[in-house]
């Protein structure tokens, strides 16, 4: 191999990132083989070492010291200097609904509109940009470390330059977008149904394009008034050329019915780089043209209000953000209670002090005099007032948010109504095709009454066979008019459906297991990380999960391999302990008797009395052997057992035997239960 890029295809991409949001949220080396080896069928002959965000030690005191962005993001570092590989890939985790394993608060969705859409918080950027940095030091450090150790001990290993790429989805690959516009960090980025970055949010972070807005549009970018009245498709224009260069290797995987995609024409978001466009469902086109129709004023002032309540966010986090929005925070009933508690203790009776106060007298015929005299007094509750103080400025301060909240509202129904548009010209073309069949029946019924008339006023015999044909021919008129009044409003009943039932196809076109299936062959699909392999028609279909087959095969192997083990165990045991230790023994006692029998003078102690000679010692030995009976219950145990181990690797064998018969045509499929 060389080092050209390992993670290869679409597929591999999308199903190496979607590990990212797997139970454990920690992307595992042993899961990366896997998915390498279902792919391609191949080994992976490299190491690979995962470094995840939750490690970094700079990243975790901030989130100690409760400053938690919501970043997450893994690097895989792919390493063999014999063959020539050493690349890394960072992925940057897309949004989700909340931190630590939905515990935690939604801090994704608050940089998408803060960070992304409005351009005043970059905590996340920086965070993903620190998590690069860090762990490309750390590699580099490493393979310069490992050549040290070659030279050292005689290995001839060239130097080989890190190769890194990026992955992003969702949040994340507007995140991995941002670090390549800005440093110029991988030799190429995959973002896969990416939110795109916003020239509002490069504007905060790139002072030097800052500095070009204001230029170009004469404006100053950091007062909100200008830089959002800027025309939006001027300022896509103007961006997207400055970025072009910068840009040139970032490659889009969209599925064409993905929600972020739909949303993209909205004011701000820049389109760089390549794109492939997937159609994961011919039945429905996405939401292009439901979103398209928000109004981009409404969205200016939605702007502006975030802009408003960016500031608290960043300082404050999300306690700021309520405090933004309606002027109360955990603060304010910090402040009720100190009241309450100081009013508790003013009406068990105020503390009281003496003040001296000078009394002044006339004392004739010896003139004046003053004197001080002490009085009681009670002390001002000075805590008391000064939190009714700060409580009137804090309701100055709730009404004013309040009543800017308010006034938002209208823009926030009408965006959220612009949604709603698509649908209500649905249902008002249903209501034109209803009329338009109500009308027709009417015009029949006339003709039919016209009809019955005509015939009965006409002098002489009707023509009945005249009559009956125009009755017919109204009726049928008539019922197709009725039919068509029905389905319409039927149609129409569906509308709602329909409309919400788009808004969940497009949140399921946004997820990377719907991308993977897309792009595999018509008898792939993919359930979170697992492989789903089908066979035969669509009325007949027969689907293996072939992830999970692998994964049974493999521990059903391993577990009976280490049975095999522990009764080779058992067997060495009972033999070394009985059979052994038996003829040990035995043999033992043989010795003994022999050296009785040769020797019978040392053993002349044994006999009573000093005058008696020992001449010689004869010794009948019956040694019997170990019971039958013992030796047969041993053999038979073992026996069970190995019956026992052999028909479960038979049964297991069977199950994969029957996967590769049906899935012959597939060559990789043997390789897969092998290969770890």
């Amino acid at each position: 191999m060389s080092n050209e890029e390992i993670l290869n295809t679409n597929i591999l991409l999308a199903r190496i990132t979607e590990l990212e949001y797997g139970k454990s949220e920690k992307i595992s080396e042993e899961e990366i083989r896997r998915i390498y080896i279902e792919e391609t069928g191949k080994d992976l002959p490299v190491e690979i070492t995962v470094y995840h965000s939750d490690d970094i030690k700079e990243l975790k005191e901030q989130k100690d010291a409760g400053k938690d962005s919501g970043f997450d993001g893994t690097i895989i570092h792919f390493y063999n200097p014999i063959e020539g590989i050493n690349q890394s890939y960072t992925i940057t985790r897309g949004s989700e609904h909340s931190e630590d394993s939905g515990e935690g608060e939604p801090l994704d969705w608050y940089y998408n509109g803060f960070g992304i859409f409005t351009g005043k918080v970059k905590n996340q950027f920086e965070n993903a940009e620190t998590f690069d940095d860090l762990i490309t030091k750390k590699i580099n450090f490493k393979v310069t470390e490992d050549l040290k150790r070659g030279q050292k001990s005689g290995e001839h290993l060239e130097s080989i330059e890190l190769n890194k790429v990026g992955i992003g989805h969702s949040l994340g690959g507007n995140l991995i977008q941002t670090l390549q516009i800005m440093n110029d960090s991988f030799s190429s980025v995959y973002a896969i149904n990416d939110a795109p970055p916003s020239v509002y949010q490069l504007a905060m972070i790139d002072t030097k394009f800052q500095f070009s807005l204001g230029i170009k549009f004469n404006i100053d970018p950091n007062i909100n008034e200008q830089l959002y009245s800027i025309p939006p498709a001027e300022l896509k224009a103007f961006a997207e050329n400055y970025y072009k260069e910068r840009g040139q290797n970032i490659h889009h995987i969209t599925a064409e019915e993905d929600m972020l995609y739909g949303a993209s024409d909205i004011r701000g978001f820049l389109d760089l780089g390549t794109r492939e466009i997937i159609d994961t469902d011919l039945d429905f086109e996405g939401l292009r043209k439901t979103l398209g129709n928000i109004s981009d004023g409404d969205l200016r002032k939605l702007q502006m209000f975030l802009a408003e309540i960016a500031p608290y966010y960043n300082q404050n986090g999300v306690q700021g953000v309520y405090r933004g929005l309606t002027g109360i925070d955990a603060e304010l009933f910090t402040l009720i209670d100190t009241i309450g508690e100081e009013w508790n203790k003013l009406i068990d009776g105020p503390d009281w002090k003496f003040v001296g106060v000078d009394m002044h007298f006339s004392m004739f015929p010896l003139g004046f005099g003053a004197i001080t005299v002490p009085f009681p007094v009670p002390e001002v509750p000075t805590k008391l007032l000064a939190a009714i103080g700060l409580l009137q400025l804090r309701q100055v301060e709730i009404m004013a948010r309040l009543e800017r909240l308010r006034t938002q509202i209208p823009s926030l129904i009408k965006i959220l109504g612009a949604t709603m548009i698509v649908m209500i010209e649905d249902v008002l073309n249903h209501l034109k095709d209803i009329l338009g069949s109500v009308k027709n029946m009417i015009s029949s019924l006339g003709d039919l009454g016209k009809v019955v008339i005509k015939d009965i006023l006409k002098p002489g015999s009707p023509n009945i066979s005249e009559y009956l044909v125009g009755v017919i021919d109204i009726a049928a008129t008539v019922k197709v008019e009725a039919g068509n009044i029905k389905s319409k409003f039927t149609d129409i009943f569906n509308v709602p459906f329909d409309w919400f039932r788009g808004f969940t196809k497009a949140v399921e076109a946004h997820g990377l297991t719907h991308v993977a299936t897309a792009l595999a062959d018509g008898n792939r699909r993919y359930e979170g990380n697992d492989m789903i392999l089908s066979k035969g028609s669509h009325l007949q279909k027969v689907e293996v999960n072939l992830s999970s087959a692998v994964r049974v095969y493999q521990l059903g192997m391993d577990k009976y391999q280490d049975k095999k083990e522990v009764i080779s165990r058992l067997k060495s045991l009972y033999t070394q302990e009985f059979i052994d230790d038996f003829q040990h023994r035995k043999g033992r006692l043989v010795s003994a008797i022999n050296q009785m029998e040769t020797n019978p003078r040392s053993y002349q102690y044994l006999l009573p009395g000093g005058n008696v000679e020992m001449k010689g010692i004869t010794v009948h030995e019956h040694i019997r052997p170990l019971d039958s009976l013992f030796a047969d219950t041993f053999e038979e145990i073992f026996q069970y057992l190995d019956r026992e181990v052999d028909s479960g690797i038979k049964l297991i064998k069977k199950i994969r035997d029957s996967i590769e018969q049906l899935f012959q045509e597939d060559q990789k499929i043997s390789a897969i239960f092998d290969l770890r």
